[in-house]
């Protein structure tokens, strides 16, 4: 079967690292002329790391990564600790898979390093997929002016997907009405007040602030979302003890938020969405990426086991992955409004965290860091 995918993001890599250990022949189109992730930070989950590790890919990043020992959770007006969640050991005892956090740029070299090492990878740089027709046979599309044929297509071309649009008549994204500011730090000009073996994550009226070290603990990565544009953060929400890595930031990032419909569907016939351009959802539940990867391992598992009949594969797919997803956006957006409460509602959301031991706090979470890969 030749399977063909647009867009070489993680979505897109990943699932071709799956295809191929599934003994699937893959052509894999990037539009970038060089593959060049963009953003800072990425946290993979052990749902996202036990796939990884299956793929043998993990090896890959391991220079990359960082293993946090918490998610510190603090109110970022006072600064006092809210509710603190294990990770480190205690993730991987519980799950059988760590809890790793790289930089975006790291994770697509040791997917790309992974993609190369395959001779049933065809990478293509500098070729955009369009203008895509289907039928019982198979996928016609263009790519940088050229026809091509497959057998199906698999569309991992983000939150912008052009062949969701064009080709499944769905619209394009919609603003969530927040900014993420983005940027990197090294570690050594990180205020001494800061923790840097953990994940930060400081509530705020119309505001949060996330901060991890990526690159292995040499720089940290450093998010502010809130309800807001500019090229600078607003100071609102934050108290004095959030401000003081905030305003050692020499320059941000501005990063209006995006989302899509995931309750669209995601197959026609022969073609698939995945990864964003199937559910991108707010950053607040740290899945983008996460489910970017389950989906990969479910796609490949799914034509697998019907390589005669893609177009079944492909909707067994969606089934298989559409209630979980669906669970993860709503989890994502309830987030993004506990996160940023004002007032009596922040103060009760801070007494129910406050009573919640780290046992109760990471107990929650089972159901999304717990999936294994079937």
């Amino acid at each position: 079967m030749r399977v063909a995918i647009a867009g070489g993001g993680i979505a897109g890599l990943t699932s071709a690292i799956a295809l191929v250990a599934r003994g699937f022949t893959v052509t894999l189109y990037e539009r970038a002329p060089v593959l060049e992730e963009v953003g800072a930070g990425i946290q993979l989950s052990p749902n996202a790391t036990t796939v990884l590790a299956r793929l043998g890919v993990l090896p890959h990043l391991a220079q990359a990564t960082i293993e946090p020992e918490a998610i510190e959770i603090r109110d970022a007006s006072r600064g006092a600790r809210l509710g603190i969640v294990p990770l480190g050991p205690a993730a991987r005892q519980r799950y059988g898979a760590p809890y790793c956090l790289i930089h975006r740029s790291d994770l697509q070299a040791g997917l790309l390093a992974a993609v190369r090492e395959s001779k049933a990878i065809n990478l293509h740089l500098g070729l955009k997929v369009g203008a895509v027709r289907a039928d019982d046979n198979g996928v016609i599309f263009d790519a940088g002016g050229t026809e091509q044929h497959a057998d199906l297509l698999i569309a991992a071309d983000g939150v912008r997907s052009a062949i969701r649009q064009k080709f499944f008549a769905h619209p394009g994204p919609q603003p969530v009405g927040r900014t993420a500011w983005r940027a990197t730090l090294a570690t050594a000009d990180v205020p001494q007040t800061i923790r840097r073996d953990i994940t930060g994550l400081w509530l705020g009226p119309g505001g949060h602030l996330v901060h991890y070290p990526v690159r292995a603990g040499a720089s940290l990565n450093v998010v502010v979302i809130a309800s807001a544009t500019g090229d600078t953060p607003p100071p609102n929400p934050f108290g004095r003890e959030a401000r003081a890595l905030i305003d050692v930031v020499p320059s941000w990032i501005p990063w209006p938020l995006f989302g899509v419909d995931a309750s669209k569907p995601w197959t026609r016939g022969r073609v698939a969405l995945i990864g964003d351009a199937a559910h991108a959802m707010p950053p607040t539940a740290a899945q983008g990426g996460a489910q970017a990867i389950e989906d990969a391992w479910v796609i490949a598992a799914a034509l697998a086991s019907q390589p005669d009949d893609p177009a079944a594969a492909l909707r067994a797919y969606q089934r298989a992955r559409l209630g979980r997803v669906l669970r993860i956006v709503r989890e994502a957006e309830r987030n993004l409004a506990v996160y940023n409460m004002h007032g009596i509602a922040a103060a009760t959301r801070n007494i129910v965290l406050g009573a919640m031991s780290p046992e109760r706090l990471i107990r929650r979470l089972d159901w999304l860091y717990g999936w294994k890969p079937e």
